[in-house]
């Protein structure tokens, strides 16, 4: 599809410098978003474009900064505050709205990380990826909240040792890049000598045990050799996806909260920064004799480019794609159901079409009603292991979490309060019941139908059928609703009269 020339200037003026003069004059593709305060949001399909993305352009260039002479510095085990922007690939991941991990952004969708950051919860709805941050107190200006679509981690990962430690996040969304969010370069090439200078940047604790960076820190820290490695942490335990790097004599590390965040280093030829290292562990912080160990990238190159370049026949139906199917027609269900399910229908050997396929049906079906369960009623979190010393921090007051999870919430339902409240179309019509699936706290799997916004939907609940049960449900239904309504609200915004209707129909089946 062509653009308009004055259309194309347009678009062209909008984007980094860099990546403007990369695009082609002919045609070239664009993604489109709606940001509902700093939430980014995926368009509906019939409006979505392609993604745009250079990554020969953009990968690896940081801005151009400003320094500011009185800027406090303040040290991080050896490290200083880093200058906004500076660090456009580097990613927060929160899990249930408090800072678990580091990560960084390899591409507008995807995100490289520490495995071990997932020990506590691979539930993709507990998790939200935060690009653009540099003060974890405030809300940034090029900060952008993305839902995680999908978490894989490397299948050999050994959470004893640390071995294979890198995992992957899918983003729900591409990030919406810029001169603050950008994606570092993947290695490519050979991995560099020892003693390079490379840099390490976080929100992680300050000193060992001690409080959550509020900015981003960063730190400067030469490669080791491995054998200065093993000889200083134990043959047995540096393994050759793994490598070191710090300071014999201590006193510069990564520390708690960094885990999962980037290794970088700059090139000399082109000035673009590459990913080496994902931090993943670590005896103490910053401690003499006792540099960090990272995850070696250049290991798992491949890797990371098959998982990212899978078709969507060839990977598992995520938890948020297959909810999302609740918020389609029967029939769209059907059509959109049959596809995801058809990774489980590749393994189904000649002459067994048919049974294979009912079965391959029924692990899709069993893997929907688990991601269900999981989603509406998530489990408690769990801590990482104790003997991981560059482990994220767990939340320890209670009032901190509580307020996290408020903001979240808030953040996710901002959008609502654009609506006025008397324009707001919610009538439930019907809620079918399988009396066979109670669970232990009275609640039962239900189908709903409702007309949101004067819109028919279908989506999938717990709810309770005595009076105190239903009443504590009722909110999440509510809530589910109100989600489903947001991607008619922001594909519209706004033609259609809202109404609101206080008539609630109740009816078990």
């Amino acid at each position: 599809m062509m653009a308009a020339p004055k259309l194309r200037n347009q678009l062209l003026s909008l984007l980094p410098s860099d990546c403007a003069s990369a695009a082609p004059h002919s045609a070239f593709p664009l993604f489109l978003s709606w940001t509902v305060n700093h939430f980014a949001v995926p368009m509906s399909p019939v409006h979505q474009l392609p993604p745009l993305f250079c990554p020969a352009a953009l990968c690896g260039h940081r801005p151009p900064l400003v320094h500011n002479a009185t800027q406090p510095r303040s040290k991080i085990v050896g490290g200083s505050l880093a200058s906004p922007g500076s660090w456009p690939w580097l990613v927060n991941l929160r899990l249930d709205g408090g800072l678990m991990c580091g990560g960084v952004l390899v591409d507008s969708s995807w995100v490289v990380t520490a495995a071990h950051c997932f020990s506590g919860s691979r539930s993709e709805n507990q998790w939200t990826a935060v690009v653009g941050e540099f003060d974890i107190t405030k809300s940034d200006p090029d900060e952008q909240i993305i839902k995680v679509n999908r978490i894989v981690t490397h299948p050999k990962f050994n959470p004893k040792t640390f071995n294979n430690d890198i995992g992957l996040v899918e983003l729900m969304a591409p990030a919406m890049l810029s001169d603050r969010v950008r994606p570092v370069c993947l290695p490519s090439g050979p991995d560099p000598s020892t003693g390079t200078p490379c840099l390490v940047a976080g929100w992680g604790s300050l000193y060992e045990d001690g409080p959550s960076a509020e900015q981003v820190m960063e730190a400067k820290v030469p490669l080791l050799p491995q054998s200065t490695c093993r000889n200083a942490l134990g043959k047995e335990l540096v393994t050759n996806t793994m490598f070191c790097a710090g300071f014999l004599s201590g006193g510069v590390d990564s520390c708690q909260g960094d885990s999962g965040g980037p290794l970088i280093y700059q090139d000399k030829l082109s000035g673009r920064f590459h990913l080496y290292g994902i931090t993943s562990w670590g005896d103490g912080c910053g401690e003499q004799g006792k540099p960090g160990v990272y995850t070696r990238v250049t290991a798992f190159a491949d890797w990371i480019q098959a998982e990212m370049q899978k078709s969507a026949e060839n990977r598992e139906p995520t938890c948020p794609e297959l909810l999302k199917t609740s918020e389609l027609s029967e029939e769209q269900q059907r059509s959109e159901f049959g596809t995801l399910c058809r990774f489980y229908s590749q393994s189904c050997p000649q002459g067994q079409g048919a049974a294979c396929s009912r079965l391959a049906e029924d692990k899709c079906r069993t893997r929907f009603k688990k991601c269900r369960e999981s989603f509406y009623l998530p489990l408690p979190i769990k801590t990482l292991p104790c003997f991981s010393i560059l482990k994220p921090k767990p939340l320890s007051n209670h009032k901190v979490e509580i307020h996290h999870n408020a903001n979240l919430i808030r953040d996710m339902y901002r959008w609502v309060l654009r609506i006025p409240s008397k324009n707001l179309c919610m009538n439930f019509q019907e809620i079918l019941v399988d009396l066979a699936s109670k669970n232990k706290k009275g609640l039962y799997e239900a189908r709903i139908q409702a007309t949101v916004g004067g819109r028919p939907l279908t989506f999938y609940s717990l709810v309770g059928l005595e009076n105190e049960a239903f009443y504590r449900s009722m909110p999440r239904v509510i809530a589910l609703a109100l989600e489903a309504l947001k991607g008619h609200f922001l594909e519209a915004e706004r033609t259609e009269t809202w109404c609101w209707l206080t008539h609630l129909v109740y009816l078990v089946l």
